[in-house]
């Protein structure tokens, strides 16, 4: 099937910029800083553990944006077993994690070729004081209309209200956007319930049952009509 939308409507973290990567470098780093005497795929994997918990914790409405960055390194240094300074160790996360510039795969060629044909648009549920670093740090800023947050909406997707908030940015009806991003639940699942197609983003070939997904950013130019 051919896409001919509008204006497309982009996650950032996952889809665009790798956070995975980005976050892995940071604590490496700072691993070695406090001499943090852990095996690094241990390392790796409590933190997504934990980080994703909380994220999906925060996307719920269960917990806040503060209580999301102060508990999160707490806990991580509680179940590494390790001493240390899990506020200073967060806020140097804080820091330097939005500067690291890794985006996914094909991600920076293929938004420069799609903004030349359409309105493009970043959702997402990232805080403000992060993802304008990260943005314009990727060198990606000029690309994009606009970046609409949860912060700005005061809701989150999945919600149809965010969508909905998306749509009258954009000046256009559900079915003349096209939503493009990683997350089962909050980008696909909610875009779609919104009345807006949908494109999974699915590197790992995880099993869903979505209509359209693509594990390649550049297969997006196959899908779009003005693309």
């Amino acid at each position: 099937m051919n896409f001919s939308p509008k204006a497309l409507f982009f996650d950032w973290d996952h889809t665009l910029w790798d956070h995975d990567l980005n976050a892995k470098e940071v604590l490496l780093e700072l691993a070695d800083e406090y001499a943090l005497s852990i095996e690094p795929s241990s390392y790796w994997a409590c933190f997504e553990k934990i980080n994703n918990g909380l994220w999906d914790q925060y996307a719920a409405g269960e917990i806040s944006q503060s209580e999301l960055r102060e508990t999160r390194f707490v806990r991580f240094f509680e179940e590494l077993g390790v001493e240390g300074p899990a506020g200073e160790f967060g806020d140097k996360y804080l820091s330097r994690a939005p500067r690291k510039t890794n985006l996914m795969p094909g991600a920076f060629e293929v938004i420069q070729d799609l903004a030349a044909h359409f309105p493009l648009y970043i959702l997402t549920n990232g805080f403000d004081d992060i993802q304008y670093v990260k943005i314009e740090g990727a060198g990606m800023r000029s690309f994009f209309k606009e970046i609409i947050t949860s912060q700005q909406v005061g809701t989150k997707k999945p919600s149809p209200l965010f969508f909905e908030y998306a749509l009258k940015r954009a000046g256009i009806q559900a079915e003349e956007a096209l939503m493009i991003g990683d997350h089962v639940e909050a980008d696909v699942k909610g875009a779609l319930n919104a009345g807006i197609p949908a494109i999974h983003y699915n590197p790992l070939s995880i099993n869903t049952n979505l209509p359209y997904e693509i594990q390649h950013l550049v297969e997006l130019r196959g899908l779009l009509k003005n693309g």
